[in-house]
C-alpha cells in the first residue's frame, strides 16, 4: 500500500485488517486515530509519524523504525514489538497489553502515565526514559537498562526485575508491590516515600540510601542490607527475614510491629521511639543502639545482645528476654503486672 492510500484510508476511518505493510516507507505521515488489526508492519519506516490514539490489535511490529513518532494514548494489544526502535517516541498515556517488547529500544521515550500489562520487555533499553505515573503490572523486565530514568509516582506490580540496572534513576513515591527485587542494589538512589509492600527483597542492598517514610510491610528481607540507611518513620510491619543488616541506620520512629527478623543486626542504630511490638528478634544484635522510648512490648528478644544500648524508658512489657544481654536494663520499663492481667482477662463462660 502506498503512503497516499494509507493516509486516505486512515483519514476516512477505515479499519486496516490483515494488510501486509512490512518494510513500507511511511515516515512522517499523519495516521492519528488509525485502527490496525492483524497488520504486518515489521521493519516498516514510521519515523516521525503521527500515530496519536492509534489502535494496534495483534499486529506484527517487529523491527519497526519509529524513532520520534507521536504515539500519545496509542493502544497496543497483543502485538509483537521485538527489536522495535521507539527511541524518543511520545508514548504518553499509551497502553500495552500482552505485548512482546524483547530487545525494544525505548531510550529517551516519554512513557509518563503509560500502562503496560502482562508484557515482556526482557533486554529492552529504556535509558533516560520518563516513567512518571506509569503502571507496569505482571510484566517481565529481565536485564532491562533503566539508567537515568525518571520514576515519580510509578507503580510496579507483580513484575520480574532480575538483573535490571537503574544507575542514576530518579525515584519519588513509587510502589513496588509483590515484585521481585532479589539481590538488587539501590546504591546512589533516593527512595523517599517509596512502597515495597510484599516485595521480595532478599539480598537487596539499601546501604546509605535515603528511605524516609518508605513502606516495607510484608516484604521478604532475608540477607538484605540497610547499613547506614536514612530511614526515619519507615514501616517494616510484618516484614520477614533472617540476618538483615541495619547497622548504623537511622530508624527513628520506624514501625517494626509484628516483624520477624531473627539474628538481624541493629548495632549503632538510631531507634528512638521505634515500635517493635510483637516482633521476633531472637538472637538479634542491638549493641550501642539508641533505644530511648522504643517499644518492645510482647517482642521476642531471647538471646539478643543489647550491651551498650541506651534504654531510657524503653518498654519491655511482656517481652521475652531469656538469655538477652542488656547493660542498661535498669533504665527500661519492665512488665506492668496490672496491664498484663488486663490483657489476659477473659469473660466468664455463660
Amino acid at each position: 500500500m502506498t503512503p497516499l492510500l494509507l493516509t486516505l484510508a486512515v483519514s476516512m476511518g477505515e479499519t486496516l485488517e490483515g494488510q501486509d505493510l512490512s518494510k513500507g516507507s511511511y515516515a512522517r505521515l499523519g495516521l492519528g486515530g488509525g485502527v490496525f488489526t492483524r497488520v504486518n508492519l515489521s521493519e516498516a519506516d514510521l519515523r516521525g509519524t503521527d500515530l496519536r490514539e492509534a489502535v494496534f490489535d495483534q499486529c506484527d511490529l517487529r523491527g519497526v523504525l519509529a524513532t520520534g513518532a507521536q504515539m500519545r494514548r496509542a493502544v497496543f494489544n497483543r502485538c509483537l514489538l521485538d527489536h522495535a526502535d521507539l527511541r524518543r517516541c511520545d508514548l504518553h498515556g499509551a497502553v500495552f497489553a500482552e505485548c512482546d517488547l524483547v530487545h525494544a529500544q525505548l531510550a529517551d521515550a516519554m512513557l509518563a502515565m503509560a500502562a503496560l500489562s502482562k508484557c515482556k520487555l526482557d533486554h529492552a533499553v529504556l535509558r533516560a526514559a520518563c516513567l512518571d505515573s506509569a503502571l507496569l503490572s505482571q510484566s517481565s523486565l529481565v536485564d532491562v537498562c533503566l539508567d537515568g530514568t525518571s520514576w515519580q509516582y510509578t507503580t510496579i506490580s507483580e513484575c520480574e526485575l532480575t538483573q535490571l540496572s537503574w544507575a542514576g534513576a530518579r525515584m519519588l513515591r513509587n510502589s513496588f508491590f509483590r515484585t521481585s527485587l532479589k539481590n538488587k542494589s539501590f546504591d546512589g538512589l533516593q527512595l523517599e516515600g517509596c512502597q515495597f509492600s510484599f516485595a521480595d527483597l532478599a539480598g537487596a542492598d539499601f546501604s546509605g540510601v535515603g528511605l524516609r517514610q518508605c513502606n516495607f510491610q510484608g516484604a521478604q528481607l532475608d540477607g538484605a542490607r540497610f547499613v547506614q540507611a536514612n530511614a526515619p518513620a519507615s514501616l517494616f510491619c510484618d516484614a520477614a527475614g533472617a540476618g538483615v543488616d541495619f547497622s548504623g541506620a537511622d530508624l527513628r520512629q520506624a514501625l517494626f510491629t509484628g516483624a520477624r527478623l531473627p539474628r538481624s543486626r541493629f548495632n549503632g542504630c538510631q531507634l528512638h521511639q521505634a515500635h517493635f511490638a510483637g516482633a521476633v528478634l531472637g538472637g538479634a544484635q542491638l549493641q550501642n543502639a539508641e533505644l530511648d522510648h522504643a517499644d518492645f512490648r510482647h517482642a521476642d528478644l531471647s538471646g539478643a545482645d543489647l550491651r551498650g544500648a541506651r534504654m531510657t524508658r524503653t518498654v519491655l512489657h511482656g517481652s521475652r528476654t531469656d538469655e538477652a544481654l542488656m547493660s542498661d536494663r535498669a533504665s527500661a520499663l519492665e512488665t506492668d503486672p496490672d496491664l498484663l492481667a488486663a490483657e489476659r482477662w477473659q469473660p466468664l463462660a455463660a
